[in-house]
């Protein structure tokens, strides 16, 4: 079939399950995760190790890789050889190697365990190139490993000639970024069904079938045609009577008696691990102490300059007229870490359908500044905001004679950004991950509510939450809210002027404008919302 052959390791040369679940296990105990079936581990073993605590164990970058040093502690002296050769892989090996062709391995596991793994079970005879990651967590994406191992065998201009050979989907999605047909096996981890999903090109059940690797595909058409061609009566050993006889049957038994031992391998629902709560409550408040924390920065860094330079009893008001300013600091030094995070994130959800376009996205930002303009007037005009007035004296210290630029990039740009990567883009989804779409809507809008500090706040804010996560969902991606929050807030600044000022031209004219953006607030939710062409179905609960 091709001239090099790529195999992985884990699942699919060896069973390496036991050790893989075992170090898992001891390495998730020293974060208070405990596991005691080993079979629900079974998600571990294939995907890169930062890459699976993350995803499955709900785990943190940082802590991630404090779980893969726990992880080696325990590898480096037990769980690497807690491992077997599966059944005739020497066999099919050396037999492929007979036959001209050349092997390679291209694994997610360190380079250093691969050689030392193939070594142990004197199989690393049979291969040209041995390709991992690195130990420091680097080239563990299954594309990149493929990448290094074409370079390796000088076969970046020959990938026709190349077949990767693997059993998770990640082999699978690894060969196609890299031009190559995966065959995958089924009596690994991953299965036949989540092989096929991916894309293989063949599943083979038993290491035995992997000799059709060597097969001449013009050989092996034209012999497949001969068969066609015969009458049934001329070949009865292909038949099958109700004893199951033919020559085919022993394959097959034995294929069937390898899926039966992998039935409970195959990749578990990761629910079923159990995260402590208060990691889960770290997981979601992490990313709103992060940006409170560089808030609180800028805020005392300012204090102190201003201490350092003011006299007399005009610190409090100095504070007040240089809150905005220490907004935008705060904020502006907050987005790279608060993305950092988030991107960090993408991996552990799946990607929602996009469907982003510019006629959508004026959809949203109109949505959302008339909506708030007439839930602000709602507000007003039943009395809520007199009853707490404590953000109208709030915003008259902060916002009166700020310089309207600054505003605009403080308030209207650099805080909407900022709030939308914490609230929406980590709060809710990750809530959403670990309680369902309901606690994920709850926790954003609560926590978005609780961080304006006030009454009057918590309600709007709560309120418009819960459109700006609708948009999220409707739009599939961050961009969408954030464009609306910047748009909201920008209006919000100077939308009780421009109010004013029709009020004084035409007494009416104040109440014409709101019945106008309602008709725009009820026509943009419809056309994002409620047209067939636009309805999307309800997102299915994430992964973590």
């Amino acid at each position: 079939m091709s001239d090099m052959i790529l195999f992985d390791l884990d699942g699919t040369l060896t069973d390496s399950g036991p050790g893989i679940t075992r170090c898992v296990q001891y390495a998730l105990a020293s974060f208070g995760i405990e596991e005691p079936d080993l079979e629900k581990l079974n998600c571990y073993v294939g995907p890169p190790l930062l890459e699976s605590f993350m995803n499955f164990a709900g785990l943190g970058c940082e802590e991630a890789q404090q779980a893969i040093t726990k992880y080696r502690e325990r590898y480096e002296t037990e769980g690497i050889f807690e491992n077997e050769v599966y059944e005739g892989i020497p066999e099919v090996l050396a037999y492929l190697k007979e036959q001209g062709k050349t092997l390679a391995v291209a694994s997610s596991k360190p380079e250093k365990y691969v050689e030392q793994i193939l070594e142990h079970f004197e199989i690393r005879k049979y291969f040209t190139v041995v390709t991992g990651s690195e130990m420091n967590e680097t080239r563990t994406d299954k594309g990149e490993v493929i990448a290094e191992t074409l370079r390796r065998l000088g076969a970046e201009d020959s990938r026709s000639d190349v077949v990767m050979v693997g059993d998770r989907s990640y082999d699978v999605i690894g060969a196609r970024e890299n031009g190559l047909l995966c065959v995958g096996v089924s009596y690994g981890y991953g299965g036949r069904e989540e092989l096929e999903a991916a894309g293989a090109a063949k599943v083979c059940d038993t290491p035995e079938e992997l000799k059709l690797l060597a097969e001449d595909p013009k050989e092996e058409k034209k012999r497949r045609d001969r068969i066609k061609k015969m009458k049934p009566e001329r070949i009865p050993w292909l038949t099958r009577g109700e004893s199951g006889t033919g020559i085919f049957a022993p394959k097959e038994k034995k294929a069937e008696n390898i899926k039966e031992k992998r039935t409970a391998k195959t990749e578990p629902k990761t629910e079923e691990i159990v995260i402590p709560i208060q990691r889960k409550l770290w997981r979601l408040l992490k990313p709103l102490l992060t940006y409170e924390l560089f808030l609180i920065g800028a805020t005392v860094l300012l204090a102190l300059i201003l201490m350092t330079f003011t006299t007399g009893g005009y610190l409090e008001e100095r504070m007040h007229a240089t809150s905005v300013l220490a907004s935008a600091i705060g904020s502006l030094a907050a987005i790279p870490i608060l993305w950092k995070q988030y991107k960090k994130d993408e991996g552990m959800f799946p990607k929602p359908e996009k469907r982003w376009s510019a006629a959508e996205a004026a959809a949203c930002i109109l949505l959302v500044m008339t909506f708030g303009h007439l839930l602000n007037t709602v507000m007003n005009v039943t009395g809520f905001t007199r009853i707490f007035s404590g953000y109208q004296d709030m915003a008259s210290k902060i916002y009166e004679g700020q310089n309207p630029l600054l505003l605009i990039l403080s308030v209207g740009v650099l805080s909407a950004a900022a709030e939308e990567i914490v609230f929406r883009g980590m709060i809710y989804r990750r809530a959403k991950d670990f309680w369902g779409t309901g606690w994920g809507i709850a926790a954003s809008c609560l926590l978005f509510g609780a961080y304006h500090g006030n009454v009057t706040q918590f309600v709007y804010a709560a309120i418009v939450s819960v459109l700006l996560i609708l948009i999220y969902e409707r739009c599939g991606t961050l961009l969408a809210p954030i464009l609306a929050h910047m748009a909201e807030n920008i209006w919000g600044l100077y939308r009780s002027q421009f109010i004013s000022w029709m009020t004084e031209k035409a007494p009416a004219g104040a109440w014409m404008f709101i019945f106008f953006e309602a008709v725009i607030c009820v026509g943009t939710f419809w056309y994002l919302f409620l047209t067939p062409v636009n309805k999307k179905s309800p997102a299915s609960k994430v992964v973590g």
